[in-house]
């Protein structure tokens, strides 16, 4: 009953798959989410119909060459055929990096009905097994797997390095017969070719598990033994070593296997891949005088008068071809590049020759409005003075400039008296806090403000981006 549930369940999904699907077609689906175990699934459907392989990874958490190599799949386009990959089939193991939790999700294949949170999972793999022609489930295991033994690390009693079969041949309940050791060793020639290091060839493993002596009793709880027994499914289980030296290297082997099965059951991957999303902007960071603002598209940003605005990042759902155009500033990108705003400006954003979003900077006051003070001692005696006034001293007096506090600022800026620099330092930073400015004739002429030296502007920043000053006027 429950093999003409699931023939039946193939059948329409199937004629789903292959009826309706748009060509080619991704999509992502995601069960139990928010959960320990939620399980993301990723179907994508090949340019030209073919062959479907179900690539499985992660249903022990502590093996992260099977996972990480399925990860990579997800974002496969296909030329020919179709994949479903489940990355991480068992998340929660993952996270603790274990190989069981209540227990081993890989030994919960043979139950018909739900008795713990993982079976939900259990029962959504099953159904996805039932739309496939080929099943890969992807494992790290210890040791090196040898027909005959050499060490403690290299014996037949070892999975690490095999491509395993619970039989050489199966027969189905329809009669058709699946040579799974001539499969597996098939992909084994291309598997080893690849890897070239002999030792770490991997090896054909069969189990021998409808065997009433085989050791290995208990895989008829896994999941290849349902796929094959129960749905007529060429089933593998692919294990890299845990000791091969690196998780790249188990990768990369795993990649090595499920390329050759790709190859052999005719499923051809797109490369380079052909995206054609369309372009959207997730955010945009602007700084605005040194602070970042994350900004939303369509959206305005109130400014004040005089503000230094730059665009420092462009969050898309496209790395390449973005830009941002100021209107009236610089040229067609302007990322970056930081302008003083002195009116209203647009921001246009691009992918390549697309317009994908604006940004409208508004000014919402001038800079004169902005409470800026600067704290200066005049023959010792502290004094504020406000932005854009004029302090007053006399021929002999001694200013001290001491800080330069404002609305829009978090941090003190540097303060240059124009026209003063201090005597004995081998570099002018153009910092003058602190320092005993003597008011007499020997300041520079040309950096007053009527070019007569008797008012010398006293600015907080830097000539590219000023962000308070007062006026020092010179009498006798």
């Amino acid at each position: 009953m429950k093999l003409a549930y699931f023939f039946i369940l193939s059948f329409v999904l199937v004629f789903n798959l292959f009826g309706e699907v748009k060509r080619p077609f991704k999509e992502h689906k995601v069960y139990f989410e928010g959960t320990d175990y939620e399980l993301n699934v990723y179907k994508i459907y090949g340019r030209k119909d073919g062959n479907t392989m179900l690539i499985m990874g992660g249903i022990q958490g502590d093996e992260p060459g099977g996972f990480l190599s399925a990860d990579l799949y997800s974002d496969l386009s296909l030329e020919k055929g179709n994949l479903i990959v489940i990355p991480r089939a068992n998340f929660k193991s993952i996270i603790l990096f274990k190989r069981s939790t209540e227990a081993d999700m890989n030994r919960r294949f043979h139950l018909d009905d739900i008795q713990i949170e993982m079976d939900k999972v259990v029962q959504v793999i099953k159904q996805l097994m039932s739309e496939a022609d080929v099943f890969l489930n992807l494992h790290d295991g210890w040791g090196f797997h040898t027909p005959t033994h050499i060490n403690w690390l290299r014996s037949p009693e070892r999975f690490g390095q095999s491509v395993i079969v619970d039989t050489g041949k199966f027969t189905c309940d329809d009669g058709t017969v699946i040579d799974l050791e001539g499969i597996a060793k098939k992909a084994l020639e291309e598997i080893n070719e690849k890897i070239g290091v002999e030792d770490y060839f991997m090896q054909y493993f069969n189990t021998n598990t409808d065997d009433p002596n085989t050791p290995y009793s208990e895989m008829k709880k896994t999941a290849t033994y349902f796929a094959l027994k129960n749905l007529c499914l060429p089933s593998f289980g692919i294990e890299t070593s845990k000791n091969l030296p690196s998780d790249e290297m188990k990768i990369l082997h795993h990649n090595y296997a499920v390329n050759a099965f790709m190859k052999l059951y005719d499923i051809i991957p797109e490369q380079p891949q052909i995206i054609l999303a369309s372009p959207e902007i997730n955010f945009v960071i602007i700084k605005v005088n040194g602070e970042p603002k994350i900004v939303s598209n369509n959206s305005t940003l109130l400014l004040k008068k005089g503000s230094v605005v730059q665009v420092a990042h462009i969050d898309s759902n496209y790395k390449r071809g973005l830009s941002c155009d100021i209107e009236g500033v610089n040229g067609l990108n302007d990322k970056n590049i930081p302008f003083k705003i002195t009116e209203n400006k647009t921001i246009v954003f691009r992918k390549d020759n697309l317009e994908i979003g604006k940004i409208n900077l508004k000014i919402d006051g001038k800079i004169e409005d902005e409470h800026g003070v600067f704290i200066v001692k005049v023959n010792n005696q502290k004094k504020a003075v406000l932005q854009n006034d004029t302090l007053v001293v006399k021929k002999g007096d001694v200013l001290n400039i001491i800080k330069f506090f404002s609305e829009n600022i978090n941090s003190e800026p540097k303060i240059n008296f124009k026209g003063w620099v201090p005597s004995g330092i081998n570099y002018n930073d153009g910092d003058d806090r602190g320092y005993d400015i003597l008011i007499d004739g020997n300041f520079m002429a040309k950096y007053s403000k009527y070019g007569n030296g008797s008012v010398f502007p006293v600015i907080a920043g830097d000539s590219n981006n000023i962000l308070g000053q007062f006026y020092v006027k010179i009498i006798e």
